[in-house]
């Protein structure tokens, strides 16, 4: 009985002996198997969203201003005056608003109204064939009967029509605006005088507000 147990036991410890030998061989002996094929490479992912813009930067400082570009051509001519003939070269205009009584000069004569007022009168400076556009106006005060005629006159010889300003009866005293305007031929080159020229008829009549404008227009 005793010897069948032994030959048990040493039979089952061969059979396990024999396993673990079969396993610890194959462990140190097997031959690894061939690589298989790499697989196709997967689809790509869906693009993400944008992220938000990001805040605006400082602005940059200001370049240096470049240096001024060269001269142009001179341009064209200018168009002509108003007339489509003539231009204005230069303007002068005085006036005056005191009262001036001319009730102290003879009847019948005339004299130069700068002889009460200095502003009645210009001298002005002009180019060869120049011509001068001469306009006064002003308020008259007459008292029944009274009579006053005023003309321009350039360099005591050219001389404008005249304007009368009269008025009778009945015995009240009216005014009366007065205008006059003269131009004359073309002129010389130089210095050339204008004044206003009254003459009473009779009464004592009184220039009120007046002015006396003198242009230069281009001579044509």
């Amino acid at each position: 009985m005793d010897e069948k147990v032994t030959l048990a036991l040493l039979l089952i410890a061969s059979i396990v002996l024999g396993f673990v030998g079969g396993a610890i061989g194959s462990f140190l002996f097997a031959i690894p198997g061939p690589t298989g094929a790499q697989g196709p490479p997967g689809q790509d992912g869906v693009d993400g969203l944008q992220g938000p813009a990001g805040p605006t930067g400082p602005q940059g400082e200001q370049g240096t201003t470049g240096p001024q570009g060269e001269q142009g051509p001179q341009g064209l001519q200018g168009v002509p005056g108003t007339d489509g003939i003539n231009s204005i070269l230069q303007t002068i205009q005085n006036r005056n608003s005191t009262m001036q009584d001319t009730g102290s000069y003879a009847v019948l004569e005339w004299f130069n109204m700068s002889e009460l007022d200095s502003s009645m009168t210009i001298t002005i400076d002009v180019q060869q064939n120049s011509r001068l556009l001469v306009q006064f106006s002003a308020s008259i005060s007459l008292e029944i009967p009274g009579s006053l005629r005023t003309r321009i006159v350039v360099d005591n010889n050219l001389n404008s029509t005249e304007s009368v300003t009269s008025v009778g009866p009945p015995n009240v005293e009216i005014k009366f605006p007065s205008h006059i305007e003269f131009l004359t031929d073309p002129l010389n080159s130089g210095s050339h005088t204008v004044n206003l020229q009254c003459l009473r008829e009779n009464g004592s009549p009184i220039v009120l507000d007046r002015t006396l404008t003198v242009i230069e227009l281009t001579g044509q």
